[in-house]
């Protein structure tokens, strides 16, 4: 069994697209969101993309938003995938402690 961390595409579906301004590292975006997330969620999620970029550039020594783009990118993969193995292990082990319960 694994985690599912995304959303159901009739809820995605079901969702009006709106349009977001948001800012990251001095760049601005026009985000078309089709998910049901609330305005400030993805602002949210904008600030720490933004944050974490910012603190890359000065660890790695570099204005270069593209390096600095793909380094926070790789960084955030491997946060997720960290993630979702910590998922996957929670998970195993309640699938392990029910079906010991359910005798099965």
């Amino acid at each position: 069994m694994k985690c599912s961390l995304n959303l159901p595409r009739k809820l995605l579906s079901r969702a009006k697209p709106q349009t977001i301004d948001v800012e990251i590292y001095d760049q601005k975006y026009s985000i078309v969101l089709k998910t049901p997330l609330p305005e400030t969620e993805i602002r949210k999620l904008a600030e720490e993309v933004d944050s974490r970029m910012r603190d890359i550039a000065v660890q790695a020594n570099t204005p270069d938003s593209l390096k600095v783009a793909i380094l926070t990118a790789l960084h955030l993969a491997q946060e997720y995938k960290e993630l979702r193995e910590k998922c996957d292990q929670k998970t195993l082990k309640w699938s392990q402690a029910l079906e010991q319960v359910l005798g099965k």
